[in-house]
Parts: structure tokens; sequence; C-alpha cells
């Protein structure tokens, strides 16, 4: 049996940016009700997840990707990109495509170089600057980066698009995942992903990963949707997402993670 739920937020469990649907919620309240755990794994940071639905928050958030496990303000694991290799990603975006859009998450706060509709987001002239902490992730336009076609990124000259290059040159201590649906080249600590940091969490709770449930849309949820018990992709999901599922659901404007759950329920 099926004892626990690890969900993606955007795109999977909300009907737009901050609405779980009524369907949906009865779902979850079942699910609970029967002893069941659930799981909040977003990109998200903290702050913003926390934000979505009071449900939600007396449950393990894992954010940012995997780098981040929080629990009802406790933050329980942290992993982050070393200062001076954070201020080398940052220094080579910000003087390689200096018009691209740049942010950096430091401690559940955002310095970016542009406004964004992003809570808790700081705009800064220099995001370099404020670069002066381990960070949890680094983010960019991938179509900016790659339309601003500077001639060096990372010390390296420029082969193929932009994106290519900086991958190819980042520190060992971090890894990127590239998001085309949402315009996002974002970069994390090395090691870190959705389906590790439910691992972490499994292991302290005694339960594997055959007792799973999980539901994505993007790139940063093939690792959780493949390892799960039974790994489910949104309809209007990615396609390497939807190649690492066991079954495919409706989208989640169609309370597709409902559809899923309620079979599970009686």
């Amino acid at each position: 049996m099926y004892s626990v739920l690890a969900v993606d937020l955007d795109d999977t469990l909300l009907e737009d940016s901050t609405t779980i649907s009524a369907r949906t919620m009865a779902a979850l309240d079942t699910w609970q009700a029967l002893g069941r755990r659930i799981v909040v794994a977003t990109g998200r940071p903290p702050r913003s997840a926390k934000l979505v639905d009071p449900f939600l928050n007396d449950f393990p958030m894992i954010c940012y990707n995997g780098a981040w496990i929080e629990l009802q303000g406790n933050v329980l694991f942290q992993a982050t990109i070393p200062v001076e290799d954070a201020r080398r990603i940052v220094g080579a975006i910000q003087s390689g495509a200096p018009d691209c859009r740049l942010g950096v998450e430091i401690e559940d706060a955002l310095y970016v170089n542009r406004g964004v509709e992003w809570t808790g987001a700081h705009i800064v002239s220099d995001v370099l600057a404020h670069t002066d902490r381990p960070a949890a992730k680094i983010l960019t336009s991938l179509e900016e980066l790659d339309a601003a076609q500077p001639q060096t990124l990372n010390g390296q000259a420029v082969v193929g698009k932009p994106s290519e290059t900086l991958l190819r040159g980042l520190p060992v201590t971090s890894r990127a995942l590239i998001s085309p649906k949402y315009d996002l080249v974002q970069v994390i600590p090395r090691g870190t992903s959705k389906a590790a940091a439910l691992r972490w969490l499994l292991e302290r709770w005694g339960v594997g990963m055959e007792a799973v449930i999980s539901f994505g849309d993007d790139v940063n949820d093939v690792e959780m949707v493949a390892e799960a018990g039974l790994g489910v992709a949104m309809s209007n999901a990615v396609p390497e997402v939807k190649a690492a599922a066991d079954r495919m659901t409706v989208s989640n404007k169609e309370d597709g993670v409902a559809v899923v759950l309620e079979e599970f329920l009686g």
C-alpha cells in the first residue's frame, strides 16, 4: 500500500500559482485522515511554498529542488553551493550577459537584477556583490542567456549555445537544471534533487521509495517520479517526466492529482 504522497506544486497540485481545487483538497484531507503522509516537493523557495495554503504548512516541504527541507518552520536539511563557487557562476553570467535576468537564492532570500513577481525578491543592481554567502540556487533566463551571445563564460570561449558552455564550466559543487518550460536555468548544489531529499526523509521514517506515490510535471521532478513506487506524470508534463513515469493523469487544471489519489482512498 502506498503510504506517502510526494507532490510538486506548480502545474501539478495547484490549479494556478496559488489555488488547490476543492476536489484535490478533499483528496488530500482524506489521504491524511487515513494516516498517510504528505510531502511537498517544489523548486520554490520556502517563503513562497508556505504561502500556498495553510493546510500544506503542517507537512515536510522539500524546497529549492531538494536543497532545503523544512517542517513547520524548522529547517531539517540544507545543501548549498560554496560561496566562492557561487560567485564564480554569478560573476560569469553577470559579466558575460549583463542584460540577462539573474538571481541568487541565499538563506531564503532572492537577490535579483530585475523586477519579478516573486515573493521576497530584492531587486539589486549588482547580484555578485550580494553573493557573499553559500547559495541554495542560482537562476537565470535560458532564452536571454542564449540570446546575449557572450564571447566567453567561466573563462571558456563560448562554443555552441552560451547555456551549454556555462554548464560545461560549472564547478564540481554544482549542477544545472534546464527548464525551457519556465525559461529557466537553475544551478543547484551537486547531489541534490527532490528524490534525494525525499529519500533523506524516508530513511528517518523507516519507509522505502516503494511506498511513495509521486506527481510531477517538469525536469526537476524526473528522478522523484522515476524512483517512486508509483510515479505519475501530469498530462501537461514535459516529455522527460512522461518517459520516467509509470502512468499519466490529466492536467493540474483537471484535478489530475485527485483523480489518481481517489483510486487509493476507498
